[in-house]
């Protein structure tokens, strides 16, 4: 009899904290369970205050690990949705990881056990679905709350932007600060008056006036002022009196929240708080804006932008790039990093690392860590499911039941031949026209087989082979991949993944 060496994965997000979800309540049920059958219970991993949305948590992270290297070979989870609440991942999960890994699966409360054959009856896809639907649900549900509460005239965000605050007593309605809403109104006149945004920032730099982060008292964000933070102000309707419905992208559940590039799909509310800049002074600047978009030179993309920390002091790595002798271009060759605090005499990290060296290290580490990923079995069932599920095959299969119909048909004509249902002469004929009919389907299933043949199969390998090699890897796909990168010296580089 096989030995199992078994893990017990439990995990609770904040949302939820009823009593028969708890971790005790998830333990007690996975340990008792294992106890009657026989066993042995080898590790226990639990992630605490985090979403089965999340692909990425700590303990769930360290289990797969575990599994790739062979600790456990059984995961014993309360009910599939302690595991995840990702469709798609549910089916991973239970049909691709476990099975390749040897790994029995077993849901207590569901009945679900893969068994010695790692087989999982297609229910459990059903169960997937219904957990994903029910997280969002409850994501679209907050989100509909917010936006009527925004439409109302209401505040609802964590913080008031700097300028604003929140009433005493009502934190859903705000006023201006008026310690700082001079501040505003002088960054708009200094840009009417016509100063560039970084000639903003260093005013306010230079005066040792206190950036938005400073006052506020916000952690990890920038300690001066930038041209990036001047112009996010000049583009804010919120200082116009005006509040932005869909400028965040927000999932309430994977406490995840981007900023929604795509200007022409912000709604504004107007009038809902009292305005720190008049409105014909806002549209001035956003015509001064405007205007000098034309003129905007084409930025350089940095591959590990907002991903590169000092190890010791945690802050961000600053960029340095240098510009040609005749001050014409910048040399982005020889760009690189260096601590953002080591001028200020904050840290002792004197570590000055290239850029383009820097992430050659980085795509080596994470084509290493795509390997186990198996991209050439993916590629393979890719191309069976294309060969499946394309147009062409879909019509191929359609002309195949039209044989197999014609096929009877003349059977069928031959025993009314034989029976004297039918005369010869009429026999014949429908008989011909089957055949011809047969003729001309397995023409076109011929025709449809030589162009289904070679070239979307071979653009798959392709695209598979440029993903192992790490040819399409950009700042959008690391920031997925990577939670963060901790720079220590230049051969002391660690990296923290998401996946």
């Amino acid at each position: 009899m096989k030995e199992y060496r078994a893990g017990l994965y439990l995990r609770l997000s904040k949302e939820h904290e009823e009593k028969n979800n708890s971790i005790e309540a998830q333990r007690e049920i996975t340990t008792r369970y294992a106890i009657k059958n026989g066993y042995k219970i080898v590790k226990e991993y639990v992630d605490n205050g985090y979403s089965g949305i999340l692909d990425s948590r700590p303990k769930l992270n360290e289990m797969m690990l575990d599994i790739a290297r062979g600790f456990i070979n059984m995961v014993i989870v309360k009910d599939i949705s302690r595991l995840t609440r990702n469709k798609n991942k549910t089916g991973w999960y239970t049909e691709v990881f476990f099975p390749d890994n040897d790994v029995r699966f077993i849901s207590v409360t569901e009945f679900i056990d893969s068994g010695e054959r790692y087989e999982i009856d297609d229910s459990i896809m059903l169960r997937g679905i219904a957990n994903q639907y029910y997280i969002t649900d409850i994501s679209k549900k907050v989100r509909a709350n917010k936006n009527a509460m925004k439409q109302s005239g209401q505040f609802v965000e964590h913080y008031a932007p700097y300028g604003y605050k929140k009433r005493e007593e009502d934190k859903h309605k705000i006023m201006i600060d008026e310690n700082v809403a001079d501040n505003i109104r002088k960054i708009y006149d200094m840009y009417i008056s016509g100063k560039t945004s970084s000639q903003i920032a260093d005013y306010f730099n230079r005066n040792k006036i206190k950036n938005p982060s400073r006052y506020m008292k916000l952690k990890n964000r920038a300690r001066k002022w930038n041209a990036e933070q001047i112009n996010d102000m000049l583009s804010n309707p919120f200082y116009a009196g005006n509040t932005v419905m869909n400028k965040y992208e927000t999932n309430y559940i994977a406490k995840t929240c981007k900023k929604n590039k795509k200007r022409d799909t912000w709604m504004i509310k107007e009038n809902t708080h009292e305005a720190i800049i008049e409105k014909e002074k806002y549209d001035i600047v956003q015509e001064i804006k405007q205007s000098k978009k034309g003129r905007t030179a084409v930025k350089h993309e940095y591959l590990l932008r907002d991903l590169l920390y000092c190890g010791y002091c945690k802050t961000k790595m600053q960029y340095k790039v240098y510009r040609s002798k005749d001050k014409q271009r910048f040399l982005y060759d020889s760009a690189g990093l260096n601590c953002s605090l080591l001028y200020k005499k904050k840290c002792k990290n004197e570590i000055y690392i290239r850029e383009k060296d820097l992430n050659e290290i980085v795509k080596k580490e994470v084509v290493k860590r795509l390997k186990p990923i198996e991209i050439d079995k993916i590629t393979s069932k890719l191309i069976d499911y294309y060969k499946e599920n394309n147009e062409n095959m879909k019509k191929i299969k359609e002309y195949q039941n039209e044989i197999e119909k014609l096929e009877r048909k003349k059977s069928v004509l031959y025993k009314k031949k034989c029976e004297q249902y039918i005369k010869v002469e009429e026999f014949k004929a429908e008989y011909i026209q089957a055949k011809e009919e047969i003729k001309k389907y397995e023409n076109l299933i011929r025709e449809l087989k030589h162009n289904n043949k070679n070239e979307l199969e071979e653009r798959i390998k392709d695209i598979a082979n440029e993903f192992k090699n790490g040819k399409c890897i950009n700042n959008n796909f690391l920031k997925e991949m990577i939670n963060k990168i901790e720079i220590y010296s230049s051969s002391r580089i660690e990296i923290t993944f998401n996946l």
